[in-house]
């Protein structure tokens, strides 16, 4: 049987997540923070500025004018974009593997992870949630413990499957079972080891909800809702689907009307492969 200590001695072959998100999450939601105290952040990460920079410069944003700051990028693109775009760009790499032992060919995680960081910020957005950034950044890397599972579920992946589809479990559910641990648990914890915020790392350990003890924040439910949006409309793998069944009362504890669902998901449609082909860039 795995053990935690063991799974998070191999997650540090994992790049962690730079120190300028950190930094980034905790200014960008204060009014009183001046634009140049966030652009200098970027301005000091050679590689950040750069795939900030590569992206304002494409074709998908058709700027005249060249894009050559962080300055210049936040003035263009909003703050809130140039936060997006570097947080995204902070966990490319990792994310677009393939991931054998879960079934998902290169890049299926990153875009199964991109799209429900949109979708989450999408629902942080209408329903005017303070902490948008921690929902944005707990949906994007919910599932960094596959990472480190994956090589573990080569031999287990067959029995995973027959005990999510014969004995009715879940993925959390079935993982518990056959290796010991699950991948929404392990990546709250390797969270914790990058020295993220308490919420941050609670919303990427229960984002499936498998630990009602613990209750249930805003965030958290934000992240489940999105997942469950992302498996519903068939974006997420098969093993990662079919987790949604608390997904009325979350979005009942959102104050979400299904109108207002549906709204974002459509909104997410009609320029998602915008989208994927954008990030393809980093």
């Amino acid at each position: 049987m795995l053990t935690l200590d063991r799974l998070l001695k191999e997650s540090e072959r994992i790049e962690p997540v730079p120190q300028i998100i950190h930094q980034l999450m905790d200014l960008v939601d204060d009014p009183e923070v001046p634009i140049s105290e966030i652009t200098d952040l970027i301005l000091y990460e050679p590689v950040v500025t750069a795939n900030l920079l590569k992206l304002a410069n494409s074709a998908a944003f058709g700027f005249k004018k060249k894009v050559e700051s962080a300055h210049d990028a936040v003035l263009l693109l909003g703050l809130k974009r140039v936060v997006e775009i570097v947080l995204l760009s902070s966990v490319t790499r990792p994310l677009k593997s393939a991931h054998q032992g879960y079934g998902l060919e290169e890049g299926r995680l990153w875009k199964q992870s991109v799209s429900c960081a949109l979708m989450a910020g999408a629902i942080a957005e209408t329903t005017q949630a303070p902490d948008k950034h921690i929902v944005f950044t707990a949906a994007l890397l919910k599932d960094i413990g596959v990472i480190v599972l994956d090589r573990h579920m080569g031999q287990a992946r067959e029995m995973v499957r027959q005990a999510m589809e014969f004995d009715g479990l879940d993925l959390i559910a079935a993982e518990r079972r056959l290796l010991g641990i699950d991948h929404a648990r392990l990546g709250g914890q390797i969270a914790s080891r990058w020295n993220f915020s308490e919420g941050l790392a609670g919303a990427i350990g229960n984002h499936h909800l498998a630990d009602e003890e613990k209750g249930v924040t805003k965030a958290t439910a934000m992240v489940y809702l999105a997942d469950s949006m992302c498996s519903i409309s068939g974006i997420n793998a098969e093993l990662f689907c079919g987790h949604y069944s608390q997904y009325d009362r979350v979005r009942d504890q959102l104050g979400l009307s299904e109108a207002q669902i549906n709204r974002i998901m459509s909104d997410f449609f009609s320029r998602k492969e915008d989208i994927y082909g954008l990030l393809a860039i980093l």
